[in-house]
C-alpha cells in the first residue's frame, strides 16, 4: 500500500513539477482558491512531497529543527500509506467494471 501511494504521488509530482517549472510546495500554481477541486485533487495525491519539500525548505532557511523534519517525514509517509489504499482501492474498483 505504502509503495503504491509513494509511486502515485511521485509520478503525480514529476509531472506537475515538469508542467509548472517548480518545485512542488503548498502555494501557487499547486494549490489557489480560485480552482479548490483541483487544489485538492493535487495536495491529495502529492501532499507527502510537498509537506517534505516544505519541511526541508524550512530547515535549510534554519526555520525548523531536526524533530520538525522528522515529524514531517512521519507524517508524509503516512499520508502516502493512506494514499495508497485509495489507489489500489481505485484499482480494484476499476478492474471490477471491467470483468
Amino acid at each position: 500500500m505504502f509503495l503504491s501511494g509513494l509511486v502515485a504521488g511521485g509520478i503525480l509530482g514529476v509531472l506537475l513539477e515538469m508542467w509548472s517549472g517548480r518545485r512542488l510546495a503548498f502555494a501557487e500554481p499547486f494549490v489557489t482558491m480560485r480552482r479548490p477541486l483541483r487544489s485538492l485533487l493535487m495536495t491529495a495525491f502529492t501532499g507527502p512531497f510537498m509537506l517534505f519539500n516544505e519541511a526541508l525548505e524550512a530547515f535549510r532557511a534554519r526555520r525548523v529543527g531536526w524533530t520538525t523534519v522528522g515529524s514531517s517525514a512521519a507524517l508524509s509517509m503516512t499520508w502516502a500509506f493512506l494514499t495508497g489504499i485509495v489507489v489500489v482501492d481505485l484499482a480494484f474498483f476499476i478492474g471490477g467494471l471491467f470483468s
